[in-house]
């Protein structure tokens, strides 16, 4: 697909995801398959702990999965995500996260997900499909 048609639906996703962006979810890369976001978190994204809530850590994963599965021009959407939590985070800083196609047929991909803090210490996997509409 061409360049500029995979970079019109990043664009879309960047501009149209409400929640991605009253989250302040950013799209560092998103390219082949492969993508990177962030998220600053703060007091609105603790949970009763102080610790990330795992909602917030669910859509920054999910932002990085949409990222990747639509960075190759062709709209997909997630039909099954699964995600293990690894290790809490205190709700400061930012968190970030990475996508990779791992597989894929005619009509599904397969990626995984990571979020992860700054140093590199891991928060959360997720394992996810995405139906290729396009």
């Amino acid at each position: 697909m061409e360049m500029e048609h995979r970079q019109d639906i990043i664009a879309m996703i960047r501009e149209k995801d409400t929640f991605a962006v009253k989250l302040g979810i950013e799209i560092l890369e998103a390219a082949d398959g492969r993508s990177k976001v962030t998220m600053p978190l703060d007091k609105g994204t603790a949970n009763a702990l102080g610790n990330v809530h795992g909602g917030a850590i669910f859509s920054v994963a999910d932002m990085a999965f949409a990222c990747a599965a639509n960075s190759e021009g062709i709209v997909s959407v997630a039909i099954q995500a699964n995600i293990h939590y690894m290790a809490p985070c205190i709700s400061e800083g930012r968190l970030y996260a990475t996508g990779e196609k791992v597989g894929e047929t005619r009509r599904l991909g397969y990626y995984h997900i990571r979020v992860f803090t700054p140093d590199e210490r891991d928060i959360a996997l997720m394992q996810a499909i995405v139906y290729k509409k396009g």
